[in-house]
C-alpha cells in the first residue's frame, strides 16, 4: 500500500460560517489514520492555528502552518518553511484585514472616528506581486494555470521558481489536471479535506445562508465545497482504481507519483509548531506613569532595580525588611529573575501607577513582590496565600496578572499604553464569539423563514417546558432545532475580550495576525487561550465599577472634611464593618450583595475577612450540594476529613474543597500527582472546556488514589468535589483580593451611607436596578432628593441623611445638555428663574421635558430641598415650567422659519401625564422634533396652571428616574397598597405558613435542577424589606411570564426558614390589577 499522502488543504471551523469541523475533530481524525504530519490552512485567517497546535501536541502529531488566501480572483495556499515564512503569513493576514492605520486597541478613537480608514484589502492577485524569500520560507501551491504563469514569470528564479511553487492537485479539482500538468510546473498532491464526513454539507449550507442572511434553500450546491473534499481513507492515497479519488489517465499516473513525493517533501520541510518562548518588551522606563520615576537609576539591570523597588515597597507596606518579609522576597525574586519576569513586573507595576485606584486580582495576588510594588492590596504573609500557585520552578507559561481600573479609567489607560508602546507593538485579545443554544435556534430559524415572532413564541415554550414544546413541534420546528444543535459552539465572529492586551518588542503582526472587530478595535487573531498557547504575554485591565464607587464615596466624604485614608485602607478590623456584613446587610457592596451571597452571610453570621474570602469562593454555582454542609460544621457539626491523607489540609474551610489550589492539593495527597501535573489539573477549572478536560484526568487519578489504598467510595467522593469546581472557581489569592474592596465598600456603606450610596447609583454598577438601589436608601434612612439645576452635578451626591440625584440618572437628558447646565452654572453663577434658565442654555425639547419631569426644575418656583435642609418643598408648577421652555422651542422653530406644528406637547395644557397612566422613559409629546433653544430665544411668559398632584409628580418621577423619591413605587397602585396584606419585613414571624405580599421584583437567577428541569431564584422587595423567592419547575411553568412585567405582583407561598434564613417556596403570582 502507497504512503499516506499529508493533507495540505484544511479547513476547520474557523473559517467563519463555512468551516465544519473542528481543529480537534480534525486531528482526531488524522491521528485514527496514522497520520504523522497535518496541516491547517484556513480560509483568510488563521483564528484556529494554537487550537490546532494544542491538539497536535497532544496527539503526537506535527502540525503544519499555512493558509487559504481566496477571493474572487482565485486561491493560492501558502505553507510556512520557516519561522519568517511563518511571519509573512502573520503579517499579509494583517494587511487584508486592516482597513488603514488610524484603528486603535482602546476603541475610543474608534468609537469618534466618522470613517472607516483608507486601507485597501490585499487580492489575491495583489499577493501573486508580493514575492518574499518563498525558495526559503514558504511553499506556494496555486491551481490555476494562469496564477501559475504568472509567478513564474515573476519569480526571481524563473520558471523553476526554486522549489517553492508547485501546482496544486487535489480529488477536488480533476477538471484541471490536464492543464496543470501541461505548465511543466513540479505539482504537490494533497485531498482537501474539509467535511469529517458528506452530510457535512447541509450544516455548510445553513452556515452560508446566515453568513449572507438568504434562506436556507437559496444557497445553490455550486456555493458548497465538492463531495469530495469530506474525509475518506481513500483520498489519503494516490490509487488509480474506478471511481477512487485519485482515478486518472494513464498518462498522467507518473506526474501523480511526483506529486505524491512532492507532498512527502513538503511535510517534511514545512515549519512544524511555530510557538516558542514568551514575547515581552524589555522594560523602558516608566512610560505611562511618567513623573515620580523610581528612586533608583533607570539604567539598571532590571533584576536590580525590580528588588530595590520592591524594598522601598516593603518598607512602605511593613515598616521594615527583614525577617519572613526579607525570606519570602527573596525567594519570589529567585523565581522572577531565574525566569525572566523582571521587565513583566515592572511594565505592570508602570501601568498600575497611572491609575487612581486598582484592584490587582487572581493568582498575583499571593506574591509578595506584587504586593509591595503596589500591584495587589492583600498582604499575602498574613492571610496565608501561595505564591506557588502564581509562579513555581514547574510552570512553563508566564505568569497573568489581571488588574481592574475603575471602569470610567479603563479606557485612558489602554489609550496610553498604546500611546507609551506605539500602536505597531499593542493589540487587544480577541474573543471567539460562538453560537450558543439560543443565538443557534434563531439563526436557523431565519434562514428557514421562520418570522421573528414566532421565533420568540417557540423559545418560549421551550424555557416553560421543553419536553411538551418538543412533542408539539411541527416537522419544521424539529429539522430547524436538529440543525441549530449541530452548529452549537461554532465561532462566528471576533469580538474584544473585555480585558486582555498584549505587547510585545517589535511589530505585533510579526507574532500575530492582527484584526479589525466590527466595533473598530484592533484585536489578535487569536482568543486569551490561544494568545497564551501562542507565548504572547497577556495583561488583564478590567474595568471594575466599583473601584469606580469607592473613589467617588471617598472624594465625596473627603470633600466634607473627614480624614478617611488610614480607616479605608485597613477596614478589616472595623466591628462595624464587620457586623454590617454578618447580617448580609450588604446590598451595593462589591462581591457580596447577590441574593445568594446575602442569604449565605446571613446564615454563617460570619463578617471577618477569612470567612469573606471563604463564602466568596464558596458560592460558586456546582458547590450547592457543599454550602449547606460547610454551613452545619461551622456551626458546630462534628466532621472529619475525607480520608486520612487530606488530614490537615483543608481545616480552614471545615474539610470542604474551596479554592482552585485545593484540588492541587487534593490530587497531590490522594492521587500522588506531581506538583506539575496538579498544576496542570487547576489551570484545567478555568477553562470553558473544564468538565471535559477534566474527566482526562479521571483515570489517572482514580489509578493513583487506588494504589494508595484510597477506596472507590472515597474516590469518588473527591472527585465530584473537585468537579465542582468546574467553570467557576478562584485561588484563594483572587478571592482574597475582591474581599479586601468588599470590606472597603462595606466600610463606606456602614459609615458614609449617604455618600456610599449616590456612588453606587451614579456609577450603574451592581446587581440591581436604581429602583431597588434607591429603595434600600430609603430603607438606610436617606432622604431622596430630585435633581436640581442649581444643585445637582453630573453624579448624585450624598451628604448627612440626604442624596441628591445627578443629571447621570434623568432618562431622556442629554449628556451635552447636562455639561451645558453644568458650565454656565459655573460661569455664571445659580439659576432664579425658569425665564432666565431658557435664556442662558442650551436644551432640545426631550431635555426640557425631562428635566421639569423628573423635577430639577422646581426650585424656580418654590423654596428648592437642599442637603442641608430637611422637609418637602411647597408646592410647584410644573406645568408651568414646562410651557415656558417649550415655547422657547416654539420660538426658535419659528424664528428658523419651520412650519413644525404644534404637537400634543406644546399645545395649551401642559399636561405632563394624561388620566390614561404613564409610560416608560420618553417623550410624551410623541418623537418630537430638532428644534433646539438657547440664548437668543424668547420665551413667553409662564401660564398660570395648577400644581401637579403627588400621584402625578410621582409618576413622573419614575417615568424619568426609574424610581419614586420619597415613596415606594407600590403606592402608585393605591387601591392596591392599602388592601390588607402581609408586609415583608414580618415575614420571619410567619416562617412555616402561607403568606401573601404585594411585591416588586428587582433581580432574578434561573437555574437548572439535577434532572436539568428550569427554575428560579427572584428578589422580590415592598416598601418594608426585601424578601427571597424561589420558583421551583411547576410554579416556573405557569409564572414566571410575569416576572417580566413592570409593576406591582401579588406573590404567595409558603414562608421556609433554613438556617437562619428565610426564603418563600412561590405557589402563585397574579398580576397587580
Amino acid at each position: 500500500m502507497s504512503e499516506a499522502l499529508t493533507p495540505l488543504v484544511v479547513q476547520s471551523t474557523y473559517t467563519f460560517l463555512r468551516g465544519v469541523a473542528s481543529p480537534k475533530e480534525l486531528v482526531q481524525a488524522a491521528s485514527s489514520a496514522g497520520l504523522s504530519r497535518l496541516a491547517l490552512t484556513d480560509r483568510n485567517g488563521m483564528r484556529g492555528l494554537p487550537a490546532f497546535v494544542e491538539a497536535c501536541r497532544k496527539a503526537g502529531i506535527s502540525p503544519i502552518t499555512g493558509v487559504e488566501f481566496s477571493d474572487s480572483s482565485g486561491r493560492l495556499v501558502l505553507i510556512a518553511r520557516t519561522i519568517e515564512g511563518y511571519s509573512f503569513l502573520t503579517k499579509t493576514l494583517t494587511l487584508m484585514a486592516n482597513p488603514g492605520p488610524n484603528v486603535d486597541v482602546s476603541g475610543a478613537s474608534a468609537r469618534k472616528r466618522e470613517g472607516r480608514g483608507t486601507g485597501k484589502r490585499l487580492s489575491v492577485e495583489a499577493l501573486r506581486d508580493c514575492q518574499p524569500e518563498y525558495a526559503r520560507d514558504l511553499f506556494v501551491l496555486a491551481d490555476d494555470p494562469a496564477v501559475l504563469g504568472r509567478l513564474m514569470e515573476s519569480s526571481p528564479q524563473g520558471a523553476g521558481a526554486g522549489g517553492w511553487l508547485f501546482c496544486l492537485v487535489t480529488p477536488c479539482n480533476k477538471a484541471r489536471w490536464a492543464g496543470l500538468a501541461a505548465t511543466g510546473q513540479p505539482a504537490a498532491a494533497s485531498p482537501e479535506l474539509r467535511f469529517l464526513e458528506v452530510r457535512q454539507r447541509e450544516v455548510q449550507r445553513l452556515l452560508l445562508a446566515i453568513g449572507r442572511k438568504a434562506g436556507y434553500g437559496d444557497i445553490e450546491d455550486e456555493e458548497l465545497d465538492p463531495a469530495a473534499s469530506a474525509w475518506s481513507e481513500e483520498a489519503l492515497r494516490i490509487s488509480g482504481g474506478a471511481g477512487q479519488p485519485w482515478a486518472a489517465p494513464q498518462a498522467l499516473g507518473p506526474w501523480l507519483a511526483k506529486a505524491a513525493v512532492n507532498n512527502r517533501r513538503i511535510a517534511e520541510l514545512a515549519l512544524g509548531d511555530p510557538f516558542s518562548g514568551f514575547h515581552f518588551p524589555a522594560y523602558q522606563g516608566d512610560l505611562l506613569s511618567g513623573g515620580g520615576a523610581p528612586a533608583v537609576s533607570q539604567a539598571q539591570d532590571p533584576a536590580e532595580l525590580l528588588r530595590a523597588l520592591v524594598r522601598e515597597g516593603a518598607a512602605r507596606r511593613y515598616g521594615h525588611c527583614g525577617g519572613e518579609v526579607a525570606a519570602r522576597i527573596d525567594y519570589e525574586m529567585a523565581l522572577i529573575v531565574s525566569k525572566g519576569f523582571c521587565d513583566y513586573f515592572l511594565i505592570v507595576r508602570d501601568i498600575v501607577r497611572r491609575a487612581s485606584r486598582v484592584c490587582g486580582r487572581g493568582s498575583a495576588a499571593a506574591s509578595i513582590v506584587s504586593y509591595c510594588l503596589g500591584i495587589t492590596e492583600v498582604d499575602p504573609l498574613r492571610h496565608n496565600l501561595y505564591f506557588d500557585r502564581f509562579l513555581n520552578p514547574g510552570r512553563k507559561d508566564p505568569p497573568d496578572i489581571d488588574i481592574d481600573f475603575a471602569w470610567d479609567e479603563r479606557d485612558g489607560i489602554l489609550e496610553a499604553l498604546v500611546k507609551a508602546y506605539g500602536p505597531g507593538r499593542v493589540a487587544r485579545v480577541a474573543n471567539h464569539n460562538c453560537f450558543r443554544d439560543r443565538s443557534a435556534l434563531r439563526e436557523t430559524a431565519r434562514a428557514f423563514g421562520m418570522p421573528d415572532q414566532e421565533i420568540s413564541a417557540f423559545e418560549r415554550s421551550l424555557r416553560v417546558d421543553q419536553e411538551a414544546a418538543l412533542a408539539q413541534a411541527d416537522p419544521a420546528w424539529r429539522r430547524i432545532l436538529g440543525l441549530a444543535k449541530r452548529i452549537v459552539d461554532f465561532p462566528r465572529h471576533l469580538g474584544t475580550h473585555s480585558g486582555g492586551i498584549v505587547i510585545v518588542p517589535e511589530d505585533i503582526a510579526r507574532y500575530a495576525p492582527i484584526e479589525e472587530t466590527g466595533t473598530g478595535i484592533r484585536v489578535l487573531s487569536w482568543d486569551k487561550e490561544g494568545t497564551e498557547q501562542a507565548g504572547l504575554v497577556k495583561i488583564d485591565l478590567l474595568g471594575n465599577r466599583s473601584l469606580a464607587v469607592v473613589r467617588d464615596a471617598a472624594d465625596s466624604v473627603r470633600a466634607q472634611g473627614i480624614a478617611l485614608d488610614a480607616a479605608l485602607g485597613n477596614p478589616l478590623d472595623n466591628l462595624a464593618t464587620v457586623a454590617l456584613l454578618a447580617r448580609g446587610d450588604s446590598m451595593g457592596v462589591f462581591y457580596v450583595e447577590s441574593p445568594a451571597m446575602r442569604l449565605l452571610q446571613k446564615k454563617t453570621g460570619r463578617g471577618d475577612f477569612e470567612h469573606l474570602v471563604i463564602h466568596s469562593s464558596i458560592i460558586r454555582p456546582a458547590a450547592n450540594a457543599y454550602i449547606n454542609e460547610y454551613i452545619d460544621r461551622l456551626k458546630g457539626k462534628p466532621w472529619k476529613p475525607l480520608h486520612p491523607l487530606l488530614e490537615g489540609l483543608f481545616d480552614e474551610t471545615y474539610g470542604i474543597l474551596c479554592y482552585q489550589e485545593d484540588v492541587s492539593k487534593a490530587a497531590m495527597a490522594l492521587a500522588g500527582f506531581s506538583s506539575a501535573q496538579a498544576d496542570g489539573l487547576r489551570k484545567i477549572l478555568a477553562k470553558k472546556d473544564a468538565d471535559a478536560r477534566l474527566q482526562e484526568h479521571w483515570p489517572a487519578f482514580s489509578r493513583g488514589a487506588a494504589a494508595r489504598g484510597v477506596d472507590s467510595a472515597t474516590i469518588q467522593a473527591v472527585w465530584d468535589m473537585m468537579r465542582s469546581f468546574s467553570g467557576y472557581s478562584f485561588v484563594k489569592a483572587h478571592s482574597a483580593s475582591y474581599a479586601m474592596l468588599s470590606f472597603q465598600s462595606a466600610y463606606l456603606r456602614a459609615h458614609h451611607p449617604a455618600a456610599f450610596m449616590a456612588a453606587v447609583m451614579s456609577n450603574h454598577g451592581g446587581f440591581y436596578s436604581p429602583l431597588a438601589y434607591a429603595s434600600e436608601a430609603r430603607r438606610m434612612g436617606l432622604r431622596l432628593l430630585s435633581p436640581d439645576v442649581n444643585e445637582s452635578q453630573w453624579r448624585c451626591q450624598g451628604r448627612g441623611k440626604a442624596i441628591r440625584f445627578g443629571f447621570c440618572m434623568v432618562a431622556n437628558l442629554s449628556a451635552a445638555a447636562a455639561q451645558a447646565i453644568l458650565d454656565e452654572r459655573r460661569a455664571s453663577g445659580p439659576f432664579s428663574s425658569a425665564d432666565q434658565f431658557a435664556r442662558r442654555v442650551t436644551f432640545e425639547r426631550s431635555d426640557a421635558e425631562a428635566l421639569v419631569g423628573c423635577g430639577a426644575l422646581d426650585s424656580l418656583l418654590g423654596q428648592p430641598e437642599r442637603l442641608e435642609s430637611p422637609g418637602r418643598s411647597g408646592s410647584f408648577s410644573r406645568a408651568s415650567v414646562l410651557m415656558t421652555l417649550l415655547s422657547v422651542c416654539a420660538f426658535k422653530e419659528d424664528r428658523a422659519g419651520s412650519a413644525v406644528g404644534r404637537g400634543p406637547g406644546s399645545g395649551a395644557s401642559g399636561e405632563l401625564f394624561p388620566e390614561e397612566g404613564f409610560r416608560a422613559a420618553g417623550s410624551p409629546y410623541g418623537a418630537g422634533s430638532p428644534c433646539v433653544a438657547g440664548p437668543l430665544c424668547e420665551p413667553s411668559p409662564p401660564r398660570r396652571l395648577e400644581p401637579l398632584s403627588q400621584r402625578k409628580r410621582r409618576q413622573a418621577e419614575f417615568k424619568y428616574l426609574g424610581t419614586t423619591l420619597d415613596c415606594h413605587p407600590l403606592e402608585l397602585w393605591p387601591r392596591l397598597f392599602s388592601q390588607e396584606r402581609l408586609r415583608a419585613r414580618d415575614l420571619e414571624r410567619w416562617a412555616g405558613r402561607r403568606v401573601r405580599l404585594l411585591a416588586w421584583p428587582i433581580t432574578a437567577k434561573p437555574v437548572l435542577t439535577a434532572s436539568e428541569e428550569p427554575m428560579e431564584f427572584v428578589s422580590f422587595e415592598d416598601e418594608t424589606a426585601i424578601f427571597e423567592a424561589v420558583l421551583f419547575p411547576e410554579a416556573y411553568k405557569k409564572f414566571r411570564h410575569l416576572l417580566f412585567e413592570e409593576g406591582p405582583l401579588w406573590v404567595e407561598g409558603l414562608a421556609e426558614k433554613d438556617r437562619g434564613a428565610l426564603t418563600l417556596a412561590i405557589e402563585s403570582i397574579k398580576k397587580g390589577e
